[in-house]
């Protein structure tokens, strides 16, 4: 095999995969905090749940996130912070080739990586 389609196979590789930087924190406190990246396997549709839900199963059973989507944006239960704006990994469609920073929503309390308390909830009102 030659430079050029060893490099051409190289970058096809790369754009049909994604990779997802996580800020986790073990103790629920932002100063204890560290980003960890995963490389996977880019599939048609996949969205951030999708990805998280693959990080999970193939790479790191530690990860704590919302495993349960609606699927449809309704519950707001899978709020992140994607690229440092406020999404719902459910409805977020990942692209080939993307590299996403993922960190728990801001504007809730936070558990555990990616796992918040929403608002509303009877933990959150004392």
């Amino acid at each position: 095999m030659d430079r050029a389609s060893e490099r051409e196979k190289t970058t096809k590789g790369e754009q049909s995969a994604v990779e997802i930087k996580i800020r986790r924190s073990s103790t629920g406190s932002q100063p204890d905090s560290e980003v960890c990246s995963y490389k996977l396997q880019y599939r048609e549709g996949m969205t951030l749940h999708s990805a998280l839900e693959d990080v999970f199963k193939l790479k790191d059973q530690s990860l704590a996130f919302r495993r349960y989507r609606c699927g449809k944006g309704a519950c707001m239960s899978c709020m992140v912070s994607v690229n440092r704006e406020r999404k719902q990994a459910c409805t977020t469609l990942l692209m080939p080739g993307e590299c996403v920073f993922v960190e728990p929503d801001s504007a809730r309390p936070l558990v555990r990586d990616l796992v918040t308390i929403p608002s509303g909830n009877k933990y959150t009102e004392r």
